[in-house]
């Protein structure tokens, strides 16, 4: 019974990690999504140059997030220029080392 208490309790600081990601990216990166001249460009345009899709996008940008996948992370900071190393240091600045806690 303790096995599933624990499975239950960190699927959901899972699920708070991925949201507070998702909305750190989203923030960071697609409110106003630029083009590489830094030119504002439209969703679907952006999610075209990063090579995803325009409903990716769409779950990232949703208040709940969702379960981003890594290589989604790095798509998005391939297109920015922007090292993962730098985005989740300045992630964790933002919302520290314990999450869930």
């Amino acid at each position: 019974m303790s096995e599933k208490i624990n499975r239950d309790k960190l699927n959901k600081a899972n699920a708070l990690i991925n949201m507070h990601l998702c909305n750190f990216i989203s923030d960071k990166f697609l409110k106003d999504p630029k083009n590489r001249n830094g030119v504002e460009i439209s969703q679907n345009s952006y999610a075209q140059l990063v090579g995803l899709s325009s409903s990716t996008l769409t779950k990232i940008k949703s208040s709940t997030g969702y379960d981003i996948p890594f290589s989604t992370l790095y798509n998005i900071c391939r297109h920015e220029k922007y090292s993962i190393k730098t985005l989740f240091k300045e992630f964790e600045e933002k919302y520290g080392i314990n999450i869930p806690e």
